[in-house]
């Protein structure tokens, strides 16, 4: 009997993750031995962890916020959007003792937004609110996908010029452009799809759970409207969105479809992900 392989995440804090649910349901509709747990690493310990994880034979490494550029320093190689993005979520060990670094959060958001609205950002205007590792992914897919334009919008505005020309530099060809956030309302008016990738709308303090990265009545009616935040399923933006008559997309379908891509890394099979996706609306209690 082959000894169970161990799959894990790295991040701190991490009482929020759905990441074991996920993986240890794929491992079991698949029958395959493996076994995801969840590991709290202070900043100050993460290449001890990285180094003792590879030490152990562990079979591939999630990493999570505040983890994904000391990760990026520590691995041997980077993948493609690993390399473009400067940040690794997703680690796999060869063989041969070698650590590769990838990045799936923007392949992740690309295919639940393809899934789940049958678009692509092709010759779209698109705003993405925040500028942290989640909105930079999105806008390499965004550019690379060929979007018309992209507006990067962030409380710091110092942070959204400079992941716009970070942008412009990676990809080039790329349209940009940066603002904070007091004329928000009014510029959301002139974009096709809209991106929150900041934590207003997340479950926890009900302060922040009620909060949206835009007033309702700003949204435009035939944008579609897509969240980082995946507890709950249905933030207050995502709801104001609907009420306005845009279509929406939950961040379950980037979260799983992220973790689909590290698990084929991984394994080299496919997640169920229609399976893998009910059994994580289960959890959170939306199903």
């Amino acid at each position: 009997m082959a000894l169970e392989k161990t799959l894990a995440i790295f991040g701190y804090p991490l009482g929020h993750t759905m990441s074991p649910t996920m993986h240890n349901a794929a491992a079991e509709a698949l029958g395959l031995p493996y076994h995801f747990l969840a590991f709290e690493v202070r900043p100050e310990n993460i290449e001890a962890a990285f180094r003792g994880s590879l030490a152990m034979g562990f079979g591939g490494l999630c990493i999570t916020i505040p983890h994904k550029l000391a990760i990026h320093d520590l691995v041997d190689e980077l993948s493609e959007d690993a390399r473009i993005m400067g940040a690794v979520n997703v680690v796999t060990f060869g063989t041969d003792g070698k650590t590769m670094g990838h990045n799936t959060d923007g392949i992740g958001w690309l295919r639940s937004l393809e899934e789940e609205t049958g678009e692509t950002p092709k010759d779209k205007r698109c705003m993405i609110i925040g500028a942290g590792g989640a909105a930079r992914a999105v806008a390499i897919k965004l550019a690379q996908s060929g979007a018309a334009h992209i507006e990067i919008r962030n409380r710091t505005v110092e942070k959204a010029g400079a992941l716009a020309q970070f942008i412009e530099k990676k990809i080039p060809g790329a349209r940009t452009s940066s603002g904070g956030l007091d004329d928000i309302s009014s510029a959301a008016a002139d974009y096709e799809i809209i991106v929150n990738t900041t934590s207003q709308g997340m479950k926890g303090d009900p302060a922040q759970e009620a909060a949206t990265p835009l007033d309702t009545k700003s949204i435009p009616e035939g944008a579609i409207c897509t969240d980082a935040v995946y507890n709950p399923v249905d933030t207050t933006f995502l709801k104001g969105a609907k009420s306005r008559g845009a279509r929406t997309v939950s961040g379950v379908g980037w979260f799983v479809n992220q973790g689909a891509a590290a698990w084929e890394l991984w394994t080299g099979t496919k997640m169920p992900t229609d399976l893998i996706r009910n059994k994580v609306l289960e959890a959170l209690g939306a199903v």
